[in-house]
Protein backbone atom coordinates (compact mmCIF):
# COMPACT_ATOMS: atom_id res chain seq x y z
CA UNK A 1 0.00 0.00 0.00
CA UNK A 2 1.09 3.60 -0.59
CA UNK A 3 3.47 4.84 2.10
CA UNK A 4 1.34 7.96 2.56
CA UNK A 5 -1.36 5.85 4.13
CA UNK A 6 1.06 3.65 6.03
CA UNK A 7 2.54 6.69 7.78
CA UNK A 8 -0.48 7.18 10.04
CA UNK A 9 -1.90 10.10 8.08
CA UNK A 10 -4.90 10.02 10.44
CA UNK A 11 -2.84 10.64 13.57
CA UNK A 12 -4.05 14.23 14.10
CA UNK A 13 -7.65 13.63 13.03
CA UNK A 14 -10.60 14.45 15.24
CA UNK A 15 -13.38 11.85 15.46
CA UNK A 16 -15.49 14.00 13.13
CA UNK A 17 -12.65 14.28 10.61
CA UNK A 18 -12.22 10.50 10.68
CA UNK A 19 -15.93 10.11 9.98
CA UNK A 20 -15.72 12.55 7.03
CA UNK A 21 -12.71 10.70 5.65
CA UNK A 22 -14.48 7.34 5.92
CA UNK A 23 -17.61 8.67 4.24
CA UNK A 24 -15.59 9.95 1.27
CA UNK A 25 -13.63 6.70 1.10
CA UNK A 26 -16.64 4.36 1.20
CA UNK A 27 -18.66 6.48 -1.22
CA UNK A 28 -15.71 6.38 -3.63
CA UNK A 29 -15.30 2.62 -3.20
CA UNK A 30 -18.94 1.73 -3.83
CA UNK A 31 -20.01 4.59 -6.08
CA UNK A 32 -22.63 7.21 -5.35
CA UNK A 33 -25.48 5.06 -6.72
CA UNK A 34 -24.74 2.27 -4.26
CA UNK A 35 -24.06 4.34 -1.15
CA UNK A 36 -26.24 6.17 1.38
CA UNK A 37 -25.06 8.30 4.27
CA UNK A 38 -27.20 8.57 7.41
CA UNK A 39 -27.37 12.11 8.88
CA UNK A 40 -27.12 12.20 12.66
CA UNK A 41 -28.68 15.63 13.26
CA UNK A 42 -32.18 14.15 13.51
CA UNK A 43 -32.37 12.02 16.68
CA UNK A 44 -29.06 10.24 16.15
CA UNK A 45 -27.75 7.79 13.58
CA UNK A 46 -29.15 4.58 15.17
CA UNK A 47 -25.64 3.12 15.18
CA UNK A 48 -25.20 3.49 11.42
CA UNK A 49 -23.08 6.13 9.68
CA UNK A 50 -23.79 4.87 6.14
CA UNK A 51 -24.91 1.78 4.25
CA UNK A 52 -24.69 0.25 0.78
CA UNK A 53 -27.22 -1.43 -1.48
CA UNK A 54 -25.41 -4.77 -1.25
CA UNK A 55 -26.10 -5.00 2.47
CA UNK A 56 -23.13 -3.41 4.27
CA UNK A 57 -23.72 -1.07 7.18
CA UNK A 58 -20.86 1.01 8.52
CA UNK A 59 -20.03 2.71 11.77
CA UNK A 60 -16.92 4.85 12.35
CA UNK A 61 -14.85 4.95 15.51
CA UNK A 62 -11.77 7.01 16.32
CA UNK A 63 -10.29 5.77 19.62
CA UNK A 64 -8.23 7.97 21.90
CA UNK A 65 -4.76 7.60 20.40
CA UNK A 66 -3.08 8.25 23.75
CA UNK A 67 -4.99 5.56 25.64
CA UNK A 68 -3.15 2.52 26.99
CA UNK A 69 -3.91 -0.89 25.49
CA UNK A 70 -6.33 -1.93 28.23
CA UNK A 71 -8.37 1.26 27.85
CA UNK A 72 -8.27 1.04 24.06
CA UNK A 73 -9.60 -2.52 24.10
CA UNK A 74 -12.26 -1.78 26.71
CA UNK A 75 -13.60 1.28 24.86
CA UNK A 76 -13.56 -0.41 21.45
CA UNK A 77 -15.32 -3.50 22.78
CA UNK A 78 -17.99 -1.23 24.26
CA UNK A 79 -18.39 0.58 20.93
CA UNK A 80 -18.90 -2.71 19.08
CA UNK A 81 -21.32 -4.07 21.67
CA UNK A 82 -23.37 -0.87 22.01
CA UNK A 83 -23.73 -0.19 18.29
CA UNK A 84 -24.73 -3.74 17.43
CA UNK A 85 -27.38 -3.58 20.16
CA UNK A 86 -28.78 -0.47 18.49
CA UNK A 87 -29.74 -2.59 15.48
CA UNK A 88 -32.44 -4.25 17.58
CA UNK A 89 -33.27 -1.15 19.62
CA UNK A 90 -33.93 0.92 16.49
CA UNK A 91 -35.09 -1.99 14.33
CA UNK A 92 -38.20 -0.35 12.88
CA UNK A 93 -36.46 2.94 12.10
CA UNK A 94 -33.46 1.26 10.49
CA UNK A 95 -35.64 -1.12 8.48
CA UNK A 96 -37.54 1.85 7.10
CA UNK A 97 -34.27 3.56 6.11
CA UNK A 98 -32.92 0.44 4.42
CA UNK A 99 -36.04 0.06 2.32
CA UNK A 100 -35.81 -3.70 1.91
CA UNK A 101 -32.01 -4.06 1.84
CA UNK A 102 -30.93 -7.21 3.68
CA UNK A 103 -27.87 -6.61 5.85
CA UNK A 104 -25.04 -9.09 5.47
CA UNK A 105 -22.12 -7.17 6.98
CA UNK A 106 -21.68 -4.75 9.90
CA UNK A 107 -18.32 -3.01 9.66
CA UNK A 108 -16.60 -0.79 12.22
CA UNK A 109 -14.10 1.51 10.51
CA UNK A 110 -11.13 2.36 12.72
CA UNK A 111 -7.80 4.04 11.87
CA UNK A 112 -5.80 1.03 13.02
CA UNK A 113 -6.50 -2.36 14.58
CA UNK A 114 -4.29 -2.89 17.60
CA UNK A 115 -5.59 -6.12 19.10
CA UNK A 116 -6.68 -9.48 17.73
CA UNK A 117 -8.94 -9.78 20.79
CA UNK A 118 -11.29 -7.33 19.12
CA UNK A 119 -11.77 -9.71 16.19
CA UNK A 120 -12.95 -12.37 18.62
CA UNK A 121 -15.20 -9.80 20.32
CA UNK A 122 -16.84 -9.05 16.97
CA UNK A 123 -17.65 -12.75 16.53
CA UNK A 124 -19.12 -12.89 20.03
CA UNK A 125 -21.32 -9.83 19.47
CA UNK A 126 -22.36 -11.13 16.05
CA UNK A 127 -23.78 -14.26 17.66
CA UNK A 128 -25.72 -12.22 20.20
CA UNK A 129 -27.08 -10.01 17.42
CA UNK A 130 -28.33 -13.05 15.52
CA UNK A 131 -29.96 -14.41 18.66
CA UNK A 132 -32.27 -11.40 18.97
CA UNK A 133 -33.48 -11.97 15.40
CA UNK A 134 -33.26 -8.52 13.80
CA UNK A 135 -35.67 -8.52 10.86
CA UNK A 136 -33.38 -6.91 8.26
CA UNK A 137 -30.31 -9.07 9.01
CA UNK A 138 -29.42 -12.11 6.88
CA UNK A 139 -29.32 -14.93 9.42
CA UNK A 140 -27.06 -17.09 7.23
CA UNK A 141 -24.46 -14.62 5.95
CA UNK A 142 -24.31 -11.84 8.55
CA UNK A 143 -20.83 -10.95 9.83
CA UNK A 144 -19.48 -8.25 12.14
CA UNK A 145 -15.92 -7.11 11.65
CA UNK A 146 -13.39 -4.30 11.99
CA UNK A 147 -11.76 -2.72 8.96
CA UNK A 148 -9.21 0.05 8.38
CA UNK A 149 -8.41 2.28 5.41
CA UNK A 150 -6.02 -0.42 4.20
CA UNK A 151 -9.05 -2.47 3.18
CA UNK A 152 -9.93 0.19 0.57
CA UNK A 153 -6.51 1.36 -0.71
CA UNK A 154 -7.53 3.19 -3.89
CA UNK A 155 -10.55 4.86 -2.30
CA UNK A 156 -8.48 5.77 0.76
CA UNK A 157 -5.89 7.54 -1.37
CA UNK A 158 -8.66 9.46 -3.08
CA UNK A 159 -10.25 10.41 0.25
CA UNK A 160 -6.90 11.58 1.60
CA UNK A 161 -6.39 13.83 -1.42
CA UNK A 162 -9.85 15.30 -0.89
CA UNK A 163 -9.06 15.86 2.78
CA UNK A 164 -5.84 17.70 1.99
CA UNK A 165 -7.78 20.01 -0.33
CA UNK A 166 -10.25 20.95 2.43
CA UNK A 167 -10.40 24.70 2.99
CA UNK A 168 -9.03 25.81 6.34
CA UNK A 169 -9.08 29.58 6.82
CA UNK A 170 -7.69 30.48 10.26
CA UNK A 171 -10.37 31.81 12.63
CA UNK A 172 -8.69 34.84 14.19
CA UNK A 173 -8.84 35.38 17.95
CA UNK A 174 -10.51 38.68 18.83
CA UNK A 175 -9.20 40.63 21.81
CA UNK A 176 -11.36 42.81 24.09
CA UNK A 177 -9.68 45.92 22.69
CA UNK A 178 -10.59 44.86 19.13
CA UNK A 179 -14.19 44.37 20.26
CA UNK A 180 -14.22 47.86 21.79
CA UNK A 181 -12.82 49.43 18.60
CA UNK A 182 -15.40 47.61 16.48
CA UNK A 183 -18.24 48.68 18.81
CA UNK A 184 -17.17 52.31 18.58
CA UNK A 185 -17.11 52.20 14.79
CA UNK A 186 -20.40 50.31 14.43
CA UNK A 187 -22.79 51.96 16.85
CA UNK A 188 -25.96 50.92 14.98
CA UNK A 189 -24.97 47.26 14.90
CA UNK A 190 -23.84 47.41 18.51
CA UNK A 191 -27.19 48.89 19.49
CA UNK A 192 -28.97 45.95 17.87
CA UNK A 193 -26.70 43.48 19.63
CA UNK A 194 -27.15 45.07 23.05
CA UNK A 195 -30.94 45.36 22.74
CA UNK A 196 -31.49 41.82 21.50
CA UNK A 197 -29.05 40.34 24.00
CA UNK A 198 -31.01 41.91 26.86
CA UNK A 199 -34.33 40.69 25.49
CA UNK A 200 -33.16 37.17 24.74
CA UNK A 201 -30.66 36.31 27.44
CA UNK A 202 -31.66 38.41 30.48
CA UNK A 203 -29.00 37.92 33.17
CA UNK A 204 -26.66 36.26 30.68
CA UNK A 205 -26.85 39.23 28.31
CA UNK A 206 -23.30 40.59 28.88
CA UNK A 207 -21.63 37.26 28.12
CA UNK A 208 -23.88 36.63 25.13
CA UNK A 209 -23.34 40.18 23.81
CA UNK A 210 -19.56 39.80 23.92
CA UNK A 211 -19.76 36.44 22.18
CA UNK A 212 -21.96 37.85 19.42
CA UNK A 213 -19.58 40.74 18.82
CA UNK A 214 -16.62 38.37 18.69
CA UNK A 215 -18.37 35.97 16.30
CA UNK A 216 -19.57 38.81 14.09
CA UNK A 217 -16.06 40.17 13.64
CA UNK A 218 -14.72 36.67 13.00
CA UNK A 219 -17.34 35.76 10.40
CA UNK A 220 -16.79 39.03 8.54
CA UNK A 221 -13.03 38.42 8.41
CA UNK A 222 -13.63 34.81 7.38
CA UNK A 223 -16.00 35.78 4.56
CA UNK A 224 -13.56 38.39 3.27
CA UNK A 225 -10.80 35.79 3.00
CA UNK A 226 -13.16 33.23 1.51
CA UNK A 227 -14.23 35.76 -1.14
CA UNK A 228 -10.60 36.54 -2.02
CA UNK A 229 -9.32 32.96 -2.03
CA UNK A 230 -12.38 30.91 -3.08
CA UNK A 231 -14.88 33.25 -4.79
CA UNK A 232 -17.13 30.50 -6.18
CA UNK A 233 -17.59 28.87 -2.78
CA UNK A 234 -18.01 32.30 -1.19
CA UNK A 235 -20.92 32.98 -3.51
CA UNK A 236 -22.59 29.69 -2.57
CA UNK A 237 -22.07 30.21 1.17
CA UNK A 238 -23.37 33.77 1.02
CA UNK A 239 -26.37 32.58 -0.95
CA UNK A 240 -27.19 30.01 1.72
CA UNK A 241 -26.42 32.52 4.46
CA UNK A 242 -28.74 35.10 2.94
CA UNK A 243 -31.56 32.56 2.79
CA UNK A 244 -30.96 31.60 6.42
CA UNK A 245 -30.94 35.26 7.48
CA UNK A 246 -34.35 35.72 5.88
CA UNK A 247 -35.56 32.55 7.59
CA UNK A 248 -34.42 33.94 10.95
CA UNK A 249 -36.37 37.15 10.32
CA UNK A 250 -39.49 35.21 9.35
CA UNK A 251 -39.20 32.91 12.35
CA UNK A 252 -38.86 35.81 14.78
CA UNK A 253 -42.04 37.39 13.36
CA UNK A 254 -44.10 34.22 13.19
CA UNK A 255 -43.09 32.92 16.59
CA UNK A 256 -44.29 36.05 18.39
CA UNK A 257 -42.96 35.87 21.93
CA UNK A 258 -39.47 34.41 21.88
CA UNK A 259 -36.90 33.58 24.51
CA UNK A 260 -33.42 32.09 24.75
CA UNK A 261 -34.68 28.77 23.34
CA UNK A 262 -35.14 30.59 20.03
CA UNK A 263 -31.35 30.88 19.76
CA UNK A 264 -30.99 27.11 20.03
CA UNK A 265 -33.55 26.56 17.29
CA UNK A 266 -31.85 29.09 15.03
CA UNK A 267 -28.45 27.46 15.54
CA UNK A 268 -29.94 24.05 14.80
CA UNK A 269 -31.44 25.35 11.58
CA UNK A 270 -28.21 27.10 10.59
CA UNK A 271 -26.20 23.96 11.22
CA UNK A 272 -28.50 21.99 8.95
CA UNK A 273 -28.46 24.72 6.31
CA UNK A 274 -24.68 24.91 6.16
CA UNK A 275 -24.24 21.14 6.48
CA UNK A 276 -24.04 20.82 2.69
CA UNK A 277 -20.62 22.52 2.85
CA UNK A 278 -19.18 20.42 5.68
CA UNK A 279 -16.95 18.43 3.33
CA UNK A 280 -15.51 21.63 1.83
CA UNK A 281 -14.28 23.13 5.10
CA UNK A 282 -12.21 22.14 8.10
CA UNK A 283 -14.13 21.48 11.30
CA UNK A 284 -13.16 24.89 12.67
CA UNK A 285 -14.44 26.66 9.55
CA UNK A 286 -17.64 24.62 9.31
CA UNK A 287 -18.57 25.17 12.96
CA UNK A 288 -17.98 28.93 12.68
CA UNK A 289 -20.77 29.41 10.14
CA UNK A 290 -23.96 28.68 12.18
CA UNK A 291 -23.18 31.07 15.06
CA UNK A 292 -21.49 33.52 12.70
CA UNK A 293 -24.69 34.01 10.72
CA UNK A 294 -26.73 34.17 13.91
CA UNK A 295 -24.44 37.04 14.94
CA UNK A 296 -25.01 38.71 11.56
CA UNK A 297 -28.78 38.52 12.05
CA UNK A 298 -28.59 39.96 15.55
CA UNK A 299 -26.27 42.79 14.49
CA UNK A 300 -27.65 43.71 11.08
CA UNK A 301 -31.40 43.24 11.48
CA UNK A 302 -33.19 46.24 13.02
CA UNK A 303 -36.38 44.28 13.68
CA UNK A 304 -37.70 44.19 17.20
CA UNK A 305 -39.55 41.27 18.70
CA UNK A 306 -41.61 40.51 21.77
CA UNK A 307 -40.40 38.45 24.70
Amino acid sequence: MNRELMSEFWRNFSPKEWEKFCETMIRRHYGVNHFQTVPDEDSGDCGIEFFTVDGCIFQCYFPDQDADMATYKRNTRKKIRDDLRKLKKHEAKISSMLGGIVVKRWILLVPNLQSKDLIAHCHKCKKKTLEVNVSFIDQEEFTAKIETAESYPDAALYANRVRIQTIDIPIEPISPSQQDIWAGANSAFMGNIERKSELLMRDKAPVFRDRVVKRYIQIEHFLEKLRDEHPDLHELVEGSGGALLEEMKDSSVLQGEIDSSFIGEVLKGNKKGFGKYSSDFSDANATSLPFGYLAKWIAECNMDFET
